[in-house]
């Protein structure tokens, strides 16, 4: 009998069955929404993922529900899809379960008011933001350095100005970058895609030239110290979006909504391309959680068993990679020790 040949098949069974064990290690999660149930509209639903972006024809029925977002959100015909929370109880309480479920901490963006909120009921999970798509909406400078120092504030995020059609070099953004400098806080800035047809339906200064990352490069020039993560990582504007991680390596890329939303021919070479250009240190996952908690054990589970990256690069993105960014521990894993 030939023991050593079946020797080897046993052994090379075992290292690949280790190697594709799903990881089950801790996450952060860098961008999750504090707000209310309506923060997006009326309840809805989410293709996970959707299959494909459907064509709008404005001759017919094209403007609003129950029209092309109908098609889109209000029932949309996907194999597999989440619905809204429906009251503001709701979805705290879920999406703060769906957290705890999951071993997940969050950096949560939100009006002030929200954030303390859901801080009164998870103070462990949270990691306290504060964000906006308007200055109108954004606390002052003064609010801001106040709630940091009461420990209210760990970053900027999500500043989704892109909506309202304001590029990040804007004056007005000027003292926000400054502070973000001095109190040495990270900022989450949208950078990439909104809901088809926003700009028609919901947001009408949304503009697509916001999403291209070298926008970001006066500011970086202007604030070298800024930890800058560029939510959506720019999507779909890979080269512009490499070649600024590549000038400016302070700059980090989250890939928010499309761990949930975006096919695995669109997110998982998205994601590679910035691992083979060599930044797999600088990849931060994220869910873009807004109204639908489910999202996030959906997007986790993808992660964990998404083609083509290593254990080790799931690691890095699901939670190393942030803990070194934030420069944080809460699941007391040793990764930031000397």
């Amino acid at each position: 009998m030939r023991i050593l040949p079946y020797l080897l098949i046993i052994l090379a069974t075992a290292a690949q069955a280790q190697t594709e064990a799903p990881d089950r290690g801790p996450v952060i999660d860098m961008h999750i929404h504090a707000y209310g149930a309506g923060g997006e509209g009326p309840p809805s639903y989410i293709c996970t993922p959707f299959p494909a972006w459907k064509p709008l024809d404005p001759g017919k029925g094209g403007a609003g529900l129950p029209g092309y977002l109908g098609s889109m959100f209000g029932n949309p015909d996907c194999p597999k899809r989440i619905f809204s929370a429906t009251t503001d109880d709701e979805l705290r309480t879920k999406t703060l379960a769906e957290l705890r479920k999951n071993d997940a901490y969050a950096v949560a963006g939100g009006s002030a008011k929200y954030v303390d909120r859901w801080l009164a009921d998870e103070p462990k999970r949270l990691i306290p933001a504060i964000g906006a798509g308007s200055f109108a909406k954004l606390p002052s400078v003064e609010d801001l350095r106040k709630r940091h120092a009461e420990g209210r504030l760990k970053s900027l995020s999500e500043l989704s100005f892109q909506y309202n059609g304001i590029g990040p070099a804007d004056p007005r953004f000027e003292p926000y970058w400054a502070l973000a400098e001095e109190l040495d806080i990270p900022v989450g800035i949208h950078m990439g895609p909104g809901a088809p047809g926003t700009t028609y339906f919901a947001t009408p200064e949304y503009r697509v030239a916001l999403s291209d990352p070298m926008q970001l490069e006066p500011v970086l020039v202007k604030h070298p110290r800024l930890r800058i993560f560029v939510v959506h990582a720019g999507y779909p504007m890979k080269e512009r979006m490499l070649a600024l991680m590549a000038a400016y390596p302070n700059v980090y890329a989250e890939f928010g909504f499309l761990t949930v939303g975006y096919r695995d021919s669109d997110v998982w070479p998205y994601i590679q391309a910035f691992i083979d250009a060599g930044f797999e240190d600088r990849i931060l996952y994220g869910t873009d959680q807004m109204v639908w908690p489910e999202a996030i054990s959906f997007s986790i589970d993808r992660v964990r068993h998404a083609p083509g990256l290593t254990a080790a690069q799931k690691r890095k993105f699901l939670y190393e990679n942030a803990a070194r960014f934030l420069r944080i521990d809460p699941a007391n894993t040793g990764i930031l020790k000397p």
